[in-house]
């Protein structure tokens, strides 16, 4: 009997470098050296030969075209990236790019066929600093064609390219390394810190000065790849280097078959011209798989043992595993083209997470009635019950990375879908994420500290305008707000924040969204309103809600008051998901209180000054309470202080509340129908 060995084909991802040649002299780039040329030659990637790539290997549904040389300098980029987008390819350059020189037909090319990610080399955060390293480089050109890239995603309201600030860490230009983190935010880019691994192919240019600085900045608690090494006992950023012989097999402009994007020494044969399932299956190839596993090269000569990391590998003998060399999930074409022209990301993610929830739904049905198998997958959220959550600041920060969350609470109530609360701490100069909008609604208020929210310009001119929020201020952002925060004080910055979305989405997926300058003043509370209409989901005599900043001001002593109890209306309206979002401050005097009651609707009320008990606990500053609808609960200040409190009162749908109101009625009925 004969056996048949499975033959290795195409995986979804491949590299196929665009071009070998570059514009800048990069101090300790093996491509400005000119030694990557002698080996690779100096060309680019033509556009017949990548169209009979895809057409040849169907399977292949994302391509990383940077490497070795400049993208922009192909000119033809833009064919490539047209045809890619037509036949369902997702495209990305995520090893970088300079960005010197490039068209605004190109530019706009990225945004148009969904680009996916592009990352750019700048390695300072300005002209004096950059141009150290990369020499003939000019950094206001390149800030330039970020900000026309913005532009064009404005115009085409597209997520696409996503862009990263990627800036490798040398001494020369340590001190720019927070400005720039702050001009990336500025720019909706993300911010990598990226250290240096130039000792990886020649001498090493510019060491690090300050250590605790970068090792700081860094987030992997290093300042250079050796003290990575010695601290974490692997290599830095190089393991997936040979992984990609598995996941995504690196291909030169002209075919041949390099298999990772370090080597540049030699090839396993030609793509082009022998197909890829038969470089993949071939002898040599398969010889520098197990020889990065640790189990030899068979006597068959290899580029990896011309490789620096290969013999790093073998000294250490950290060799790579079955478990490492999984292949990496990645989308197929029909998911890409899902995202690309029917539903888009979000919603073309979510029809592959319900997928994948029905395959699992149909595997448990399946399943011996003995077998249990477990999925959190698509599971509803839990149900929320009554609670009092105690809370004390200052919370301790994360230095690595700026930020950390801790969870109060999340699950399902009667008239959401999900709620949740969380508080955040935020040190100076970082943010949680880059300017981003979502279905969800929420509720930020900041306890210590200073921020500065931070709103993408809707004009297409690529900036962000900035709002200074101060203790004891609080902002609400309506769903589909594009949004983020910055941390200004040297005080790091606590803050709650809640957010909610409703059973139901109601905005498409990206609404025109109301201006953070779009309020007015009157009768001493904030209204909104939308600048172009009704926003969509609210009845025609109710404008929903915009975005509000506020204050947590004291009631006067001629508000509302009963029995020592004051209130002050701040705000209330419609909401994409609520009938009715309403807030308002309160003061509750010692020893007094009120009865046990429930609502319809559920409750979160923040404790700001003294002390109040409720739910059998007691709550201090900053405590968070919850009171589900329908559930009853009273409270009353046990202290000596006056407490001071804001309530947030989130009220369903309306047809949630019919709902309600319809049980109740059955529920009398048949009280009725039993006494007869």
């Amino acid at each position: 009997m004969t056996t048949h060995r499975k033959k290795t084909r195409p995986p979804r991802r491949i590299r196929l470098d665009a071009s070998t040649v570059c514009q800048l002299k990069c101090r300790s780039c093996p491509t400005a050296a000119g030694e990557t040329g002698k080996t690779l030659g100096q060309g680019f990637l033509k556009f017949d030969d990548f169209k009979d790539v895809l057409r040849r290997n169907p399977s292949v549904s994302h391509v990383e075209l940077s490497n070795w040389g400049e993208i922009f300098l192909n000119k033809d980029l833009s064919g490539i990236l047209r045809y890619a987008y037509r036949h369902n390819v997702a495209l990305s350059a995520k090893n970088g790019a300079n960005l010197n020189h490039v068209s605004d037909e190109v530019l706009e090319a990225l945004v148009k066929y969904k680009f996916r990610e592009l990352n750019c080399s700048i390695d300072g955060a300005s002209q004096e600093t950059y141009s150290v390293y990369r020499v003939n480089g000019n950094f206001d050109r390149v800030i330039g064609h970020i900000k026309m890239i913005n532009r064009f995603k404005a115009k085409y309201r597209s997520p696409y390219p996503a862009l990263k600030w990627q800036f490798v860490a040398f001494g020369h230009n340590e001190h720019e390394i927070a400005t720039a983190r702050r001009m990336a935010l500025d720019l909706n880019m993300k911010f990598f810190l990226k250290l240096s691994w130039d000792d990886l192919y020649m001498d090493t240019f510019s060491p690090v000065k300050d250590v605790e600085l970068v090792r700081r900045e860094s987030g992997v608690g290093a300042a250079d790849r050796e003290e990575y090494r010695r601290k974490h006992g692997m290599e830095y950023a190089l393991n997936s280097c040979c992984l990609g012989m598995w996941s995504s097999p690196q291909v030169n402009y002209d075919g041949r078959l390099l298999g990772c994007c370090i080597n540049y020494w030699d090839d396993y044969g030609n793509v082009f011209t022998d197909g890829f399932e038969r470089c993949l299956n071939s002898d040599k190839f398969k010889a520098a798989k197990a020889a990065v596993m640790g189990r030899g090269n068979g006597g068959i000569e290899i580029p990896c043992l011309r490789c620096r990391y290969y013999k790093m590998t073998k000294e250490s003998g950290a060799w790579h595993t079955e478990a490492d060399i999984e292949e990496n999930y990645a989308k197929s074409r029909a998911l890409v083209m899902l995202e690309n022209k029917v539903f888009g990301e979000e919603r073309s993610e979510e029809l592959a997470r319900w997928w994948t929830t029905l395959k699992q739904g149909i595997t448990v049905l399946k399943a011996p009635r003995c077998q249990s198998l477990v999925t959190g997958v698509g599971r509803p959220a839990a149900k929320l019950s009554s609670a009092v959550y105690p809370l004390t600041i200052p919370l301790e920060p994360d230095e690595s990375t700026g930020w950390k969350p801790y969870p109060l609470f999340r699950g399902a109530t009667s008239g959401l879908r999900e709620l949740g609360g969380h508080a955040s701490v935020l040190i100076q100069n970082r943010c949680p994420h880059l300017p981003h909008a979502h279905k969800d609604e929420e509720l930020l208020l900041l306890l210590s500290g200073e921020v500065d929210l931070i709103f993408p310009d809707k004009d297409g001119s690529g900036g962000n305008r900035r709002r200074r929020l101060r203790a004891g201020q609080f902002v609400y952002y309506p769903a589909y707000f594009s949004h983020t925060l910055q941390a200004v004080s040297t005080e790091p910055a606590n803050y709650l924040m809640f957010k909610w979305h409703g059973r139901k989405r109601i905005f498409s997926r990206h609404p025109d969204t109301p201006s953070p300058n779009n309020r007015v003043e009157g009768s001493g509370l904030l209204r909104f309103f939308h600048p172009i209409g009704l926003t969509k989901g609210c009845q025609n005599d109710n404008v929903c809600l915009g975005f509000g900043q506020f204050a947590f001001n004291d009631p006067p002593e001629d508000s509302a008051r009963k029995n020592g109890f004051y209130t002050q209306r701040l705000f209330e309206g419609p909401t994409a998901c609520l009938s009715k979002l309403h807030c308002h401050m309160s003061k509750l005097t010692p020893g007094s209180g009120y009865a046990s009651h429930a609502d319809d609707y559920d409750v979160v009320i923040v404790v700001l000054e003294g002390e109040v008990e409720t739910l059998g606990r007691r709550a201090g500053p900053h405590s968070v309470i919850f009171y589900a609808a329908g559930e009853p609960h009273g409270m009353r200040n046990p202290g000596q202080q006056t407490a001071k409190y804001v309530v947030f009162e989130f009220h369903g749908r309306k047809f949630v509340i019919l709902r309600r109101l319809f049980k109740r009625f059955r529920s009398l009925l048949s009280k009725l129908f039993r006494r007869s």
